[in-house]
């Protein structure tokens, strides 16, 4: 798959992520009556990817993640066609070996479901672990994406990722609430009850202002696939090779219109990991978001939405410049 094989040292991704766990010509929309509403796409390698569609007008938005970012980027379908999906092995897609959950796998993955809607040329929003995902696609098919927006993106590198330690991720624990998660997984409680919990112990790390973790509402923690245990067997094989990744020579690649945007205090992407995306990719521009955390979107909504649906529109957003 043509650049696909140098994505092959993007690796498995580490123990702590298992937290969470210019328009270059026409774009289409989805060919009528593929795949409208919600549904499955099937998938070559078996399984099937969860999808909903929302909005009809304007072009085409991929968005991976549906089970986080759906409600949270609803406004993107305004003025446009967004295809939200679950990736194999997380929210409401079918469940995935993890020799299955490989990035030249969920590469292909998102090719499979482009050619099922029919779609000739997509833009594409990646949120965090996500932004990986479209990233790596948008490199492997440079033609295929218009727009590319990363949003708080894990960093290319494994080095750059795996050595930030910020002490908010400690300092923001509610320890209280720290203690009644390994209660509750030591005593079996069940798997709604242990991701909301932990959402709640340690939900202070992925906001900017600490007060704004109360506004946080883990509704992902009703999907059968979003429990601890299943995050760290997707995010732990993310790729198929072992030891680092380094997506700095792909991205050199991608020929979409880019925009990689940042929150000055996320405490789980490497904020440094923005600038080196925005760095990586020709003609990409960096918007920093002062005083967020990683999970902006949510923080404060219009932070967000409102430079992605210029963006998307043709606009730079204001703020947006060369690395």
């Amino acid at each position: 798959m043509r650049q696909a094989s140098a994505l092959r040292a993007a690796t498995p991704l580490f123990v702590f992520l298992t937290v969470l766990s210019s328009a270059c010509g026409a774009q289409e929309k989805p060919a009528a009556g593929a795949g409208a509403g919600k549904g499955w796409v099937p998938l070559p390698s078996g399984g099937r990817l969860y999808y909903e569609v929302a909005g009809t007008k304007g072009d085409t938005i991929v968005v991976p993640g549906a089970v986080f970012w759906e409600s949270a980027l609803a406004p993107l379908a305004q003025n446009h066609t967004v295809i939200f999906y679950d990736l194999l092995g997380r929210g409401r897609s079918d469940t995935a070996s993890a020799s299955r959950i490989a990035m030249d796998s969920i590469v292909a993955d998102l090719e499979t479901l482009r050619k099922f809607f029919r779609v000739g040329r997509m833009n594409l929003v990646g949120v965090s672990v996500n932004g990986l995902v479209t990233a790596a696609y948008a490199a492997a098919y440079p033609d295929r994406v218009a727009r590319l927006a990363l949003v708080n993106p894990i960093a290319p590198t494994a080095e750059s990722q795996s050595s930030y330690h910020p002490p908010e991720r400690t300092a923001r624990i509610d320890s209280s609430a720290q203690r009644e998660l390994m209660r509750l997984r030591e005593s079996g409680g069940s798997r709604e009850a242990v991701c909301r919990q932990f959402w709640k112990a340690s939900g202070g790390w992925f906001v900017g202002d600490r007060a704004a973790a109360s506004r946080l509402n883990p509704t992902w923690c009703t999907v059968p696939n979003e429990t601890v245990d299943a995050s760290l067997l997707w995010l732990g094989y993310l790729s198929s090779a072992s030891g680092s990744w380094d997506l700095t020579a792909p991205a050199h690649s991608i020929k979409a219109q880019t925009l990689v945007v940042r929150a000055e205090r996320d405490y789980f992407a490497n904020p440094e990991g923005g600038k080196a995306w925005a760095a990586a990719i020709p003609g990409a521009r960096l918007l920093t978001l002062p005083g967020l955390g990683h999970l902006a979107v949510f923080e404060k909504p219009d932070a967000v939405i409102t430079p992605l649906q210029e963006f998307l529109a043709g606009k730079w957003p204001a703020g947006a410049a060369a690395p």
